[in-house]
């Protein structure tokens, strides 16, 4: 018998490094049971051998549950293929907060296609900027049987979008019973980062006895919120050897960690002291304010999802179907309330009524103030401790569909007609000002430089009162709610048939063929106060579009040898706009031996710009973390002075403090700013094509053991995006007027005119860049997958080991100013030579125990050639050695194990991170995107967790 055949799949491996991937091999059916044919992701026809010339993944659901994760975005960041991108727990800065998404090979949330029962899900109502994408919060992981995930493109079968590769998430079908499945989760050293997870399944009736089935599953999730405060003692103290705000000892009176801002409540005027009612105070006698109280570590989350499906036989060969899937998803955040402080940068940002810039200056607190005795014009450092400042995500989404399929002859075929959608709300307060209630209720915000304004007298004296809790009506005048309201609905219908056309000897040569109609509808409101630009500092994207798509696919399968099977598919899609894309895949599988087979896949790919790319629109945005390359350097030397004279004077000297504070500030200013991004669209755009290939091999050397390596390929062409700020910024002299914009030197809020003369700062402040959507680039990546799996008898009990590993080779991205590829990022900062992982699982009896050991390579700092704040002379100039210059090596343990020795309850534990490694030194995190002070990685204080499930079987 050829092993390949009715032998599941056997991907992937890894043993070098600790790295293998596989599935475990299924028993093959008694001799007289007919073999099923099934379709494997990647494919329309129905084959036995499920191991294909298209490399594909499959996670099963007694994987799933080894993994101990609570979501499908948990099940699916455990992929060596997957890299990071965005999540809900990360989403507070995101124009889609409340979300998570998927992201294969580092090409991006909107390159990686999402299926549910291998058909599309609605995309997450709020596009995050230009990016749309499916929401993973909202699919049920207890309802799902398996996830498959094809691991190069596949355009030539599903269309736009599958560029990086599809992950089809196939859900249970007719099952029959009644369980329930409850499961906690928390962390052993902070017990504020818990989760919990609920689900009851039931199926009822047999397809061939009673002609249907019905399985319902309903899961509901939670998730408690955690602020740094609580936690912030236990991060890894090397950062506090680097950043002072975290250094031991730092937090005064709120902790040991965690330095306190002089931007408090009741507040201080510079030169004068803190304002009456401070009840914390520094050395220095300044007024400080508890900021890590307020920098949430984790959101809250709320989750529900419900799944009901149903299948009829109608006899005669004929079988209709049904699916619903609704799910209610709410995440809410919590953050610091605004601050106000007169040497802060000019928030700058965009009105999309003008389309203009908008500046909001911030001033002195003038000597006609009461609360200013100095009689002069006095630097004032305020926290509104009265600023709610929340963020509220809640988004519904859903899809219903129903179908028919069945046999004519020897053909199978099926239909379906649907409808699919979501709708988000999202809502935030506080924060940022309303520029319109600020001047109403405290005063003028414009520039104190300007010649021609006469200043403010009466600023800090209308209604908003200094250093008191105010009343709602000015909150709310201050304060306001905006956000968003995003909708989109999608229609379809969808056919297809498959089948033997003609034989080559005794083999037959089968053909799919197909067609679908989508039409979708995509609006995202701003609320009035953002669409007026009214919000400071707050960006604003806007959609209402419509289109209608057309598709038309074939497929075949060619044996040409008994050993030897040509596939070759096409698609066609049709996008309003657009001309008609064709795209065609060759794929090859060939037995040369019976115990190895090798495959091979070419493949052409697309995605087409989506409605809020070919909308009329102007989005406002803001680039974080931009490191100034015309103002970083002197920032840091100045900085650098500012500490160095800080720590020559004695402790309980009030300038101590305050040179500290300012070091702060002026590194945060020029090396993790925020630049004001205008965007405007591009009718002429064009779709993104990718060509994409693979070639490897499967062995099975002895019954039980599978190694399998593929090479794969992917160069993606026309891609649809913005020139960077950094790839502005590294070639500013090259730019045309008006693309970098900068404040004049008179503006400066970072240096001083004597400072600006001694450290040679010669450019303005860094105000915004201006821009619209083109085909800007490309981007070309090459690697390798190697799996391997094992099921091995012993004394004891059955040792099922797999594993996986994904080796990048190459990652380049297209630089407009190079004309040319920048530098391979295989390697740098976010981007891992090796990822892998390896279980190993012992089944005795009623007991099942088993370890998981996961890895990821170091990587430097860097990123593209553009970074030179963290290459390697970057990393010197701010002290960093090699060591710190980059991020190093990351091996974790994981622990899982069940029970099944009481009858229908299955007890099952799983340790995470069982010897409590912390996660390596990111400087880079810290210092760009935590400004060098919120720390952004919370599994460096989560340590050792443990998750307890327990599940029971009714009937």
């Amino acid at each position: 018998m050829n092993r390949f055949e009715r032998t599941p799949a056997a991907v992937a491996v890894a043993l070098a490094l600790a790295a293998l991937q596989a599935q475990a091999q299924d028993s093959p059916p008694p001799p007289n049971e007919p073999v099923q044919k099934v379709v494997i992701t990647g494919s329309n026809i129905k084959r036995i051998d499920v191991e294909t010339a298209t490399p594909v993944q499959v996670m099963r659901r007694e994987e799933i549950a080894r993994l101990g994760v609570n979501s499908v975005k948990e099940a699916l960041d455990t992929l060596t293929s997957a890299s990071s991108t965005l999540s809900d727990i990360g989403g507070s800065n995101s124009f889609a907060g409340g979300a998570s998404a998927a992201n294969l090979r580092n090409l991006g949330k909107m390159s990686t296609l999402i299926l549910l029962n291998s058909r599309r899900v609605a995309p997450y109502a709020l596009a995050d900027y230009n990016e749309v994408f499916t929401n993973l919060d909202a699919l049920p992981l207890d309802a799902v049987d398996r996830i498959e995930v094809l691991r190069n493109g596949g355009s030539a079968i599903y269309g736009s979008d599958a560029v990086a590769g599809v992950i089809n998430i196939i859900t249970r079908s007719d099952y029959h019973g009644l369980q329930a499945r409850a499961s906690y989760d928390r962390s052993l050293k902070n017990s504020e980062f818990r989760e919990h997870t609920a689900a009851l399944t039931g199926g009822f009736g047999d397809l061939d006895a009673d002609k249907y089935n019905i399985l319902a599953n309903v899961e509901v999730f939670g998730r408690h919120s955690a602020n740094w405060r609580e936690v912030i003692n236990d991060l890894n103290p090397s950062y506090g050897d680097w950043f002072p705000t975290v250094a031991p000892g730092s937090g005064l009176m709120f902790g040991n960690r965690g330095t306190p801002s002089t931007f408090s409540f009741p507040g201080n005027l510079i030169g004068q002291g803190s304002l009456p009612g401070c009840a914390t105070r520094n050395a220095s006698g300044l007024c400080v304010y508890d900021r890590f109280a307020h920098f949430e570590a984790q959101p809250e989350a709320d989750r529900a999802n419900l799944l009901v499906s149903g299948r009829f036989n109608l006899g005669d060969n004929l079988e209709a179907f049904a699916e619903l899937l609704y799910s209610h998803t709410r995440t809410l955040y919590h953050g610091a309330q605004a601050t106000y402080g007169s040497t802060s940068p000019p928030a700058v940002w965009g009105d999309p009524a003008t389309d203009q810039q908008r500046i909001f200056n911030y001033r002195g607190l003038p000597a006609t103030h009461p609360l200013n005795t100095s009689g002069e014009e006095l630097e004032l450092r305020y926290r509104f401790a009265d600023d709610p400042s929340f963020r509220k995500s809640t988004s519904d989404q859903y899809r219903a569909l129903a179908g028919v399929k069945g046999s004519w002859r020897s053909w199978d075929w099926e239909s379906a007609l649907g409808i699919m959608g979501s709708k988000t709300d999202d809502v935030s307060r506080g924060g940022f000002f309303s520029a319109s209630g600020f001047q109403q209720v405290i005063g003028s915000y414009a520039d104190p430089f300007d010649p021609a304004d006469p200043g403010d007298p009466l600023l800090f004296q209308r209604s908003y009162r200094l250093g008191q809790m105010n009343s709602p009506e000015v909150l709310n005048l201050l304060f306001p709610e905006n956000g968003y309201q995003g909708k989109i609905t999608q229609q379809f219908w969808d056919a297809k048939m498959s089948g033997p056309i003609a034989k080559i000897g005794e083999r037959d040569v089968s053909l799919a063929v197909g067609a679908d109609v989508r039409h979708e509808k995509f609006e995202i409101t701003p609320s009035a106060n953002l669409a007026a630009g009214d919000i400071v500092s707050n960006g604003v994207v806007s959609a209402n579009a419509s289109r209608t798509n057309y598709a038309a696919f074939a497929e075949a399968s060619i044996p040409l040898a008994k050993t030897f099977e040509l596939q070759a598919a096409a698609r066609y899609d049709k996008f309003p706009g657009f001309e008609g894309h064709f795209s065609p895949k060759l794929a090859f599988r060939w037995e040369a031996l019976p115990t190895l087979m090798l495959r091979g896949t070419l493949e052409h790919g697309f995605r087409a710009p989506n409605l809020t790319e070919s909308a009329q629109s102007t989005k406002f945005a803001f680039d974080n973390g931009i490191v100034d390359p015309r103002r970083c350097p002197q920032a840091q030397v100045l900085a650098n002075d500012l500490r160095a004279q800080s720590e020559a004077l004695p402790p309980d000297d009030p300038n101590a403090a305050l040179l500290a504070a300012r070091a702060d500030i002026v590194e945060g200013n020029e090396c993790a700013a925020g630049v004001a991004s205008i965007v405007r669209n591009n009718p002429n755009l064009k779709p993104e094509t990718s060509r994409s290939g693979t070639v490897g091999f499967v062995l099975e050397p002895f019954k039980g053991y599978n190694l399998s390596l593929d090479w794969w390929t992917i160069e993606r062409k026309n891609e649809i995006g913005l020139k960077s700020t950094n790839d502005l910024l590294a070639a500013e002299s090259d730019q045309a007027p008006g693309v970098i914009n900068r404040l004049a030197l008179v503006q400066d809020k970072t240096f001083t005119a004597a400072e600006q003369a001694q450290y040679g700062v010669s450019a303005g402040p860094l105000a915004s860049t201006a821009g619209m959507f083109e085909n800007v680039s490309k981007t070309k990546t090459t690697g390798f997958d190697l799996g391997a799996a094992a099921r091995v008898p012993t004394p004891i009990g059955r040792l099922d080991v797999s594993g996986n590993a994904t080796f990048l080779r190459e990652l380049k991205n297209f630089s407009s100013t190079l004309n040319n590829y920048g530098d391979n990022l295989a390697g740098r900062y976010g981007s891992p030579k090796t990822v892998a992982n390896l279980d190993a699982t012992l089944s005795t009896g009623a007991w099942t125990n088993g370890l998981r050991v996961t890895y990821n390579s170091p990587t430097a700092l860097q990123t593209d050639f553009f970074d030179e704040t963290y290459n390697p002379q970057g990393c010197a100039d701010q002290g960093y050695g090699p060591a710190e210059c980059r991020v190093a090596s990351y091996v974790r343990w994981d622990y899982h194990g069940s029970y099944t020795g009481i009858r229908n309850v299955t007890i099952s534990a799983f340790v995470r991170n069982l010897f409590g490694h912390r996660p390596p030194l990111d400087l880079r995190a810290f210092g760009n995107l935590g400004g060098g002070v919120v720390p952004q990685n919370i599994e460096d204080v989560q340590g050792r967790s443990l998750r307890v499930t327990l599940e029971y079987k009714f009937r």
